[in-house]
């Protein structure tokens, strides 16, 4: 069993990276799992021009040539993925930001449906939610509801009962974590998720707009995958889609 987790500060082995090792040694103790870390400050990763070409077109017509596709990869090889960021004035690093920028296409396109994940951030006092919520936002690339581990690690000599809180949330998630790495098979949507498939599907119908999309859509009928769908999420989206998009009436194409 492999992990890969990417981590998103500039420091490199900061407290992020510590929390993540700690983690590491928790999930140990059921079982030896094999660990990677990817720094991203150490590959090259230019920022993302919003040329939308990824999303409209495909991936492959990006027009930026650099250590995009060798991240990914590593990303399709592992059985988790840990998503590490300190918080920076309330959200994840630029380093971060711009990593999930360049791989937008998977918000269109998700394709990590055979991967877990969980959300790691560090703060000295405020911030966790705001990051952990950003970070979790990728569960809409197939991963399916992350666990979120925040850790408050002040620049000073931290007292007992904080060093006690902190260690109970980090074993507490690695059992979590590795319970969900051990669960086999392709699991059902969130209605975060399903909600997501249904927007995407109908947008994809305006085919000459998101040709990428409509290729992949059009062979989708009730997921991305053969899977029991909660009965209450097809009634609920199916209330809630026209709704939406009589709100965005005014963001559709206009007619010649």
């Amino acid at each position: 069993m492999k992990v890969l987790a990417i981590i998103g500060s500039p420091k490199g082995k900061g407290n992020s990276y510590k929390v993540t090792k700690e983690l590491e040694k928790q999930m140990n103790n059921y079982e030896k799992i094999e660990f990677e870390y990817l720094f991203l400050k150490d590959y090259n990763l230019e920022m993302c021009r919003g040329c939308f070409s990824c999303v409209k077109k495909g991936k492959k017509f990006c027009p930026i040539k650099d250590d995009r596709e060798e991240i990914e990869n590593k990303m399709f090889e592992s059985n988790g993925m840990i998503f590490v960021s300190p918080c920076y004035c309330q959200n994840v690093t630029g380093l971060m930001k711009n990593f999930i920028d360049r791989l937008s296409y998977q918000f269109h396109r998700p394709s990590f449906f055979n991967q877990k994940a969980l959300a790691i951030s560090t703060t000295a006092g405020s911030g966790i939610k705001e990051t952990l919520n950003y970070l979790s936002k990728l569960e809409i690339w197939g991963f399916g509801p992350m666990i979120e581990l925040g850790v408050i690690c002040p620049p000073w000599p931290i007292k007992e009962g904080l060093k006690r809180k902190n260690r109970k949330n980090i074993e507490q998630s690695a059992e979590k974590f590795y319970k969900k790495l051990k669960t086999e098979g392709l699991a059902s949507p969130s209605f975060t998720q399903y909600t997501h498939f249904r927007f995407l599907k109908k947008t994809s119908e305006s085919k000459d707009y998101l040709p990428k999309d409509n290729e992949f859509y059009k062979d989708k009928e009730e997921y991305f995958y053969p899977v029991k769908i909660n009965p209450l999420f097809k009634i609920l989206v199916s209330v809630m889609l026209p709704i939406i998009f009589y709100i965005m009436r005014d963001m559709g194409p206009a007619e010649d």
